[in-house]
């Protein structure tokens, strides 16, 4: 007798909630368009930066503007290279990824004109950073 209680009981509970799962979606035959929740304000600043000078620094010339980089990448800095990020969503100085100086281990993130050149010539570096030993 008891078994017949649980199973009439079990049955009852799965109508109740066939019933209620029906009546909820009566109402929503509609799909729902998220696109319509999307605001963009096309006066925001937006840019992605291009980097083809990436690696770790395995040697640093004489100069100290002038390294070899992990993947073979031979690259100069020169007074006409930018450093750092610039721009209105750039964060402060003192909050970015760069190093005062260029030292073998620092991860280099960067970008060139011309990359079949042998040494490249840096037109910005975005990132000189030593994450297991920084300095600043």
């Amino acid at each position: 007798m008891k078994k017949v209680r649980i199973s009439v009981g079990s049955l009852v509970a799965c109508a109740v909630i066939a019933v209620v799962a029906s009546l909820v979606n009566v109402n929503n035959d509609t799909t729902i368009d998220l696109t319509d929740r999307i605001v963009v304000d096309h006066s925001a600043p937006a840019a992605s930066a291009v980097v083809n000078i990436e690696g770790v620094i395995t040697e640093v010339g004489e100069d100290g503007l002038s390294f070899m980089l992990d993947n073979g990448m031979e690259v100069v800095v020169t007074d006409e290279t930018k450093l750092g990020i610039d721009g209105p969503t750039a964060p402060p100085k003192e909050e970015q990824f760069f190093e005062p100086t260029f030292r073998v281990g620092n991860l280099i993130g960067g970008f060139t004109e011309d990359t079949t050149t042998e040494p490249v010539t840096a037109a910005v570096i975005y990132t000189n950073w030593n994450f297991e030993k920084p300095i600043r």
